[in-house]
């Protein structure tokens, strides 16, 4: 009898890890030809690091730690300026997973707390701003992840500590007065902040505890009618169920073997698009999110191109055992537009007419497409701003700005990178008036006479 139930356990087991494999290469192949040609991922969202950043985890949980995919990826999160604490944080967090150096990236992310605490140790959406609890919590984990040296954790923990709501949960702020409601997502990246201190204590407040509880009001937000999925309010959604089962997997004690981690993991794995292998559907950074969160592996990659062997098959990424490309066209798949090309507009910048300094700019924009216009990424100048098809105005600041905007093509909506380059404008030499130029050439003369007897005199 023994013998049958640790039989029934161990095939449960071994066919439930299959399921999760397959939804991982189904879900990496997806990932892999929706990647755009200058390595980032992204959609008409404007959450391009976000979803590169996770995309890069993604890759990582699967042990792909080269190749093309990978390698665009990195350089795309490593030359990309953050404007926001929670891109900069991510791009953090992944880098430093992908064993690159992040000091400059750490030491500008610690640049950027707020003042509202002494010593300043919490952060807001951008730099400066008032304190909110996924930004303070993202950007410890990623100062953590970096192995900086920061003096500060300890305060920056405690005041994560002492913000928990009474239900044990966080909220996204805390306002003056009253109490904002405890929320999954500023919960999630709070409970993993802390987890790095789990054997610490804020005073007499053992982190532990508040782990635990803050674990209790999670799996509250658990919805029995979603077989597994999470959500505040009446349905399940897959960001939140993804956050959820990351942090749930991360902190609690029994990890993947917790019964709402199981289940939160049956949730997902059934939400998973049959015909092309994303969440979401066809959303990077939920697919990405999920990917990166599964139990860790590593895909054998027998020729070493940095693409598992179990994606190079027909159904999938086509067989390729030169690690060109080729396989995908041969199986009948495309990548994402310029996946590995440099292509104006999509993943190299169109740039506009260069722009003065303090000097009347203006730019049309209306032969990429038709109204309406919408910058959705990035920023223009300052000083310039979008009307209608035209960019106008007069720049205040030197430097390059890519903007990524938004307009219609043959029906269809499109987004085009595009980039204005601001200089200075050019030392000029002033034109003399002719009476300037005479006198010029008189002081010339009267210089040169001098000279030449006081040449004479002393040869004399």
């Amino acid at each position: 009898m023994l013998t049958v139930l640790c039989l029934s356990i161990f095939t449960t087991t071994a066919g439930w890890a299959g399921t999760i494999q397959t939804a991982q290469i189904n879900g990496l192949a997806w990932l892999i030809l929706n990647q755009t040609g200058d390595g980032s991922w992204r959609d008409s969202s404007g959450l391009e690091v976000a979803q590169t950043a996770a995309g890069v985890e993604a890759l990582l949980n699967a042990g792909i730690t080269k190749g093309n995919t990978f390698s665009t990826a990195v350089a795309w999160l490593q030359n990309y300026q953050a404007y926001s604490t929670d891109a900069l944080s991510r791009q953090v967090i992944a880098l430093a997973k992908a064993g690159r150096v992040t000091t400059g990236l750490t030491s500008q992310l610690i640049s950027w707390r707020n003042q509202e605490v002494n010593p300043p140790s919490t952060w807001g959406a951008y730099n400066q701003y008032s304190t909110s609890y996924p930004d303070t919590s993202l950007a410890l984990a990623a100062i953590i992840a970096s192995g900086a040296n920061y003096p500060q954790a300890g305060y920056s923990v405690c005041y994560i500590v002492s913000q928990q709501n009474a239900d044990y949960g966080w909220p996204y702020f805390v306002p003056p007065t009253g109490v904002q409601p405890s929320v999954i997502t500023a919960t999630v990246y709070s409970l993993l902040a802390l987890n790095n201190f789990k054997t610490s204590s804020c005073g007499s407040t053992a982190i532990s505890t508040v782990i635990s509880n803050g674990v209790s009001w999670l799996k509250n937000q658990q919805l029995s009618g979603f077989g597994g999925g999470f959500g505040q309010g009446t349905t399940a959604t897959l960001l939140e169920t993804a956050l959820a089962y990351r942090a749930l997997i991360t902190v609690t004690t029994q990890g993947s073997a917790d019964p709402a981690v199981v289940n939160a993991q049956n949730y997902l794995i059934s939400q998973q698009q049959s015909n092309n292998g994303s969440w979401g559907p066809n959303d990077p950074f939920v697919t990405s999110l999920i990917l990166a969160s599964l139990p860790a592996t590593v895909l054998p990659d027998a020729n070493n191109d940095g693409i598992p062997d179990a994606l190079e098959t027909s159904s999938l990424l086509g067989i390729n055992s030169t690690g060109t490309g080729a396989g995908i066209a041969a199986a009948g798949k495309s990548l994402a537009k310029s996946n590995g090309m440099s292509v104006a507009g999509s993943t190299t910048a169109v740039s506009l007419a260069s722009a003065l300094l303090n000097s009347p700019y203006s730019a049309s924009i209306a032969a990429s497409g038709s109204a309406p216009y919408t910058i959705i990424s990035g920023r223009l100048p300052d000083g310039l701003s979008l009307s209608a098809a035209t960019i106008s105005g007069t720049p205040t600041a030197v430097g390059t700005f890519d903007f990524v905007y938004q307009t219609t093509v043959s029906g269809a909506v499109v987004s085009i990178a595009s980039q204005i380059q601001v200089t200075a404008s050019p030392t000029q030499v002033p034109a003399l008036p002719d009476w300037a130029l005479l006198l010029l050439a008189l002081l010339l003369m009267l210089t040169l006479k001098y000279v030449g007897k006081h040449a004479t005199s002393v040869n004399s």
